[in-house]
């Protein structure tokens, strides 16, 4: 496991993402929401394994409220935590200073904490309207001494370039993946490790989707857009000899500017078991580029519809 020290703090290659914790999330998860024994076992088995990285959200149902009942039971050394001001539209300079300190001061007195690490903006639509005002109003967050580094969950290249316009954001979380791999491509990520900005990627495993068994799909936007890439990214994890999600964290682990991978993860027995993809051998370098041309062509937003589809 790699770690990158980022303003006096230690954060792991790999973030624990909380928002299972707070909420039934993953196309590939059928257990559901973990009930607070769980989630406490889950927190302690990465903790306690080497993770020193916590990414949650206000939007995470009660993922806050969950990981707040566990510091008060925790005495160990305090992960690197991230949280995120929920999506607004607000036209006010002050209504959006108000909202944006009322988010964060409510989401530290869910945490039980002073302080976190990091503050992202959940949304980038806050990027565009009244951006100086949001920047500026982000930026105060830091003098107020709730965290240190501010910046923007994003999803795309032109997102991460509005981001840049602001020195003051020096943090995002990008979606990457083998089969996502437009940020690489488009010398987004190149960008970002130019600015040293801190860059947390989720949506490693696509929600889930790399571990569903593609011959019983059966919705349509599956079968066209994902089983055939699916069966090939089999092929290629048997190739290296690894896992499927072995070669899903290989491969983005060592992409050049990433600074942590974050996953969720449903059981204490999954948090182990992500913990040990990390220690496995980089992917052959003809592997890489193979990967990369068989999977530059992956339609993307037809597999988000079926993935944002709310659970029934």
């Amino acid at each position: 496991m790699k770690y990158t020290e980022v303003a006096g703090a230690k954060i792991s290659g790999m973030s624990l993402g909380t928002v299972q914790l707070g909420m039934d999330y993953g196309i590939a998860n059928d257990g559901g929401q973990p009930d607070l024994e769980q989630s406490f076992s889950m927190l302690s088995a990465a903790l306690c394994g080497g993770i020193t990285s916590l990414d949650t959200a206000r939007a995470y149902g009660e993922a806050e409220d969950v990981l707040g009942a566990f510091f008060k039971t925790y005495s160990g050394p305090m992960p690197f935590l991230t949280t995120k001001v929920p999506q607004f539209d607000l036209d006010n300079d002050r209504d959006i200073e108000a909202h944006i300190v009322e988010s964060v001061e409510t989401s530290l007195e869910k945490l039980g904490v002073k302080r976190v690490n990091c503050i992202l903006l959940h949304h980038p639509s806050n990027l565009y309207k009244k951006a100086q005002v949001t920047a500026r109003c982000m930026e105060g967050l830091i003098q107020r001494g709730y965290t240190d580094l501010i910046g923007a969950s994003v999803y795309t290249g032109e997102e991460v370039a509005e981001m840049l316009r602001y020195p003051v954001y020096t943090a995002t979380q990008v979606p990457m993946s083998i089969f996502d791999q437009r940020l690489i491509a488009s010398g987004t990520i190149a960008a970002l490790r130019e600015r040293k900005v801190v860059t947390f990627v989720r949506s490693v495993f696509l929600q889930g989707l790399f571990f569903l068994d593609p011959e019983k799909m059966t919705d349509p936007l599956l079968l066209e857009y994902a089983k055939p890439k699916i069966l090939q990214l089999r092929e290629f994890a048997e190739e290296e000899n690894m896992s499927i999600a072995q070669l899903a964290i290989a491969y983005m682990r060592d992409v050049p500017g990433i600074t942590s991978l974050v996953l969720g993860a449903d059981t204490k027995e999954q948090v182990a078991e992500n913990l040990q993809y990390f220690d496995v051998p980089p992917v052959r370098e003809e592997t890489r580029h193979r990967i990369e041309a068989a999977f530059a062509d992956v339609n993307i937003p037809e597999i988000m519809k079926v993935l944002s589809r709310p659970k029934s």
